[in-house]
């Protein structure tokens, strides 16, 4: 990267960035159309290269034993060049009959012929999905960059504060970006299939109900009790990859009074919320049968309780017999590159890689993962949980198990947050 660009690079980072409102989402796909859908695409046209320009910045100012490692390196090359792409096609596409000081989708007064504005979305289409293939192994390039970073320092101690604030920054932009692209190539699959025929993207997809009606990624009325049931079929997936011979626990789900026993629907990104499930799950599922024995042919339930508050929040809490964590331990497992698993064991990155590759349309976020020693998974759950107002938290009893919440907020009211 020449100083030419990498100028550019901070002048448009050097702007500020527009929070994700999620009403804002819901609304663009219920009023959905060719003219809405194109106001989103000039939204998107100004708003991505912003945030791609804030993520080169945060890596170019990562310590230098870092920065230059191979994985960190390519990682700065893949957003510089999404960048230079999505930059390229703001300052040289068909959009240019638009006002350079309409900034707000709310004011556009768009061209009216309808094959203009469909080619022109189909063409920034391609250019998502071409930005977003490259951007499928992110996590694995930073985990990868880290374990080498401390390999150099030739400490098993975990990264500094600095580098854990950096790493919450970037993958909570990282998930910002995420959201942005999937929803917006989800609304054009609807518009343009709605009869659900497939389409080339599976960004930010998992999973469903046939009685699913996505807007977008957002599912307004999402069985919670179906999800668990996939993120449970998921993490028994990696389970059964990790130890062969042994079967999981099975999961139990209690639904609370102030439910009514019935199926409990209530407002997700379906992805995200799969994405946390199957984290603490398969690190139930693991905790469980090491602490009994993996001679054992069966072994205590996994409990998990709904429950929802006055203002209709829900709660959905994961109960193991795991062990628990010693006294002190409980706010490690938020840090990345924390892991139980024995310092011996060495995670193969470059054939998880390959799996990420190719792994299929259909399987669901983190099969292709390792069962443990990874470092990540924790930590971008509550990141995911805390992005519109939630929360994960830990209690964990010694010599008995974990009890992990996930708290979850109505998403209608809630703005992307940008800090800790």
């Amino acid at each position: 990267m020449d100083d030419v660009d990498y100028q550019r690079i901070k002048l448009t980072a050097s702007r500020a960035q527009t929070p994700l409102s999620i009403a804002q989402c819901l609304m663009l796909g219920q009023t959905l159309n060719t003219k809405s859908l194109l106001k989103n695409l000039i939204f998107l046209n100004r708003e991505l290269p912003v945030r791609f320009s804030k993520r080169i910045v945060e890596l170019s100012n990562l310590p230098n034993e870092l920065r230059r490692t191979e994985p960190i390196v390519n990682l700065i090359k893949n957003y510089t060049t999404s960048f230079n792409e999505l930059q390229a096609y703001s300052d040289n596409s068909r959009l240019g009959f638009l006002s350079p000081n309409t900034y707000h989708r709310e004011d556009l007064e768009l061209d009216d012929n309808e094959d203009f504005q469909i080619a022109v979305q189909k063409e920034y289409a391609d250019l998502l999905q071409k930005v977003t293939n490259r951007h499928k192994q992110d996590v694995i390039f930073m985990a990868h960059g880290i374990s080498l970073f401390k390999r150099y320092q030739n400490t098993r101690n975990q990264p500094s504060d600095e580098i854990q604030h950096f790493l919450n920054s970037f993958n909570r932009g990282r998930l910002g970006i995420r959201i942005m692209v999937g929803h917006h190539l989800a609304l054009q699959n609807q518009l343009y299939y709605p009869a659900g025929e497939p389409s080339s993207s599976s960004y930010l997809s998992t999973p469903t109900s046939a009685q699913s009606r996505r807007v977008g990624i957002i599912e307004p009325q999402c069985d919670i009790e179906a999800l668990i049931q996939n993120a449970t079929h998921s993490a028994q997936f990696v389970f059964f990859q990790h130890y062969s011979t042994v079967f999981p626990p099975n999961v139990h789900i209690v639904h609370a009074k102030e439910l009514g026993g019935k199926k409990v629907r209530f407002p997700v990104v379906p992805a995200l919320l799969h994405h946390i499930l199957f984290e603490l799950l398969k690190n139930s599922m693991r905790a469980t049968a090491e602490f009994h024995g993996l001679d054992k042919s069966s072994y205590p339930d996994i409990e998990i309780h709904l429950s929802s508050n006055s203002v209709g929040d829900l709660d959905i809490r994961i109960k193991d017999h795991g062990g628990g964590m010693p006294p002190g331990h409980i706010v490690k497992p938020f840090d990345y590159m924390f892991t139980t698993v024995s310092n011996t064991v060495c995670i193969d990155f470059p054939s998880i890689m390959t799996a990420v590759e190719q792994k299929p349309q259909t399987s669901a976020m983190g099969e292709n993962l390792p069962l443990c020693g990874f470092g990540f998974g924790l930590a971008t759950s509550r990141l995911y949980a805390r992005l519109f107002g939630g929360d994960l938290t830990l209690n964990s009893i010694a010599g008995s198990g974990t009890e992990a919440t996930i708290q979850l907020r109505r998403l209608e009211d809630q703005l992307e947050q940008s800090d800790d």
